[in-house]
C-alpha cells in the first residue's frame, strides 16, 4: 500500500485534446442558485480533511504517485477504489474527462470545501485539462487567497504558463514551489524539466538524480538522467541509465531515439540500429523531424 496525494500536483506532460464544454465553470453565480444553496453545509477547515487516501497501485512511474495522480494511466485510475470523498471524485473524473461530472459535484461541495485550498486547485486543474487557462488560473490564484503558500497551486500556475508557452514565468512559478517546499518533488521535476528543455542539463541532473535516488525504477527519471548526461557528452553514464529502462518502453521514441544515438557515439552502431528499427514512428511533428534525423546518421533510411 502506498499514499497517494489528491491534492494534485501537474507535470508536464502534453495537453489532452478534448474540447471545452458548456459546464466548465463552478456554479456558484447568483443565476444558478437553487433552494438547496440555502441548506449551507458548515465550511470545514483544511485540519479537517484528509490529504492523502490508501491504494495500492502498480506503475512505471511511482515516483511522483504520493503526489500526483498526473501520470497516473485509465488503467490506474481504474484500480482506484470507489470513494464518498468529493475531492476525489472531482480528481478522477477529470482526468477521464469526465468535465461536467467533476464541475456539478465540485458546485455541490462548495459550501463544505470553500475553506479548503485543495478544492480550489482541484477545480483549476479541471479548467486546465479542458484548455479553459483564463478560468484555470483564476481558480488557482483563489487557492492562494485562501492559502498564500500552497505549494500544488504555485507549481500548477508554472505548468499552466509551460502550456502556453511563457517558459520564463514558469520558471519563477517552479522555483517559488521549489522554495516553499522543499520536500515537494513535483516542482523539482518540473524545474529540471524546464532547465533541460533548455539545455541546462548541469542544472537538471542533480534535481532528476536526487529523485531518482527514492525511485530508482521510475522510467521517466531514468530516461531524464539518462539524457542529462547524454547532453552533457558523458555516453558512458547516459548508456547505463538507458539500459535499465525495460525494453519494452524502447519502442517509443521518447526513450529509444536517445537512447540510439549514445550507442552510435560509442561506437556500438549495430546495436544502435537494432534499437532504432524498433521504434514507433512518431506522430508529433518536431519528433518525426528528430526520427528522421536520428535514422540519417545511423544509415537506417
Amino acid at each position: 500500500m502506498r499514499s497517494l496525494s489528491i491534492f494534485c500536483l501537474l507535470v508536464l506532460v502534453s495537453c489532452s485534446t478534448s474540447k471545452s464544454g458548456k459546464n466548465s465553470e463552478v456554479a456558484n453565480a447568483p443565476e444558478n442558485v437553487s433552494k438547496a444553496s440555502f441548506n449551507k453545509e458548515k465550511a470545514l477547515s483544511s485540519n479537517q480533511v484528509n490529504d492523502y487516501y490508501s491504494e495500492e497501485t502498480k506503475s512505471l512511474n511511482p515516483a511522483l504517485l504520493d503526489e500526483t495522480l498526473d501520470r497516473a494511466s485509465n488503467s490506474e485510475l481504474g484500480e482506484i477504489k470507489n470513494s464518498k470523498d468529493p475531492l476525489i471524485e472531482i480528481v478522477i473524473s477529470c482526468k477521464q474527462k469526465d468535465y461536467k461530472h467533476a464541475f456539478a459535484v465540485a458546485d455541490k461541495s462548495f459550501n463544505k470545501y470553500q475553506k479548503i485550498p485543495a478544492y480550489w486547485n482541484l477545480v483549476a486543474n479541471c479548467h486546465l485539462l479542458n484548455h479553459a487557462n483564463r478560468k484555470a488560473l483564476l481558480f488557482y490564484n483563489k487557492a492562494l487567497e485562501v492559502s498564500p503558500h500552497y505549494v500544488p497551486a504555485l507549481n500548477n500556475i508554472g505548468v499552466l504558463y509551460s502550456r502556453q508557452g511563457e517558459d520564463q514565468k514558469a520558471l519563477v512559478a517552479f522555483e517559488k514551489a521549489n522554495k516553499q517546499s522543499r520536500f515537494s518533488k513535483t516542482p523539482r521535476y518540473n524545474l529540471a524539466k524546464t532547465y533541460l528543455r533548455y539545455g541546462l542539463a548541469e542544472l537538471a541532473l542533480p534535481l532528476f538524480q536526487g529523485l531518482l535516488n527514492s525511485s530508482s525504477n521510475d522510467i521517466d527519471l531514468l530516461n531524464a538522467v539518462a539524457n542529462s548526461y547524454f547532453m552533457t557528452g558523458d555516453y558512458q553514464k547516459a548508456q547505463a541509465y538507458f539500459s535499465r529502462i525495460p525494453s519494452s518502453q524502447m519502442s517509443k521514441a521518447e526513450f529509444g531515439l536517445n537512447y540510439a544515438s549514445t550507442l552510435k557515439k560509442l561506437g556500438q552502431l549495430n546495436d544502435a540500429q537494432k534499437i532504432y528499427s524498433n521504434i514507433d514512428k512518431p506522430n508529433s511533428r518536431s519528433m518525426k523531424r528528430y526520427y528522421s534525423t536520428i535514422g540519417n546518421e545511423l544509415g537506417a533510411q
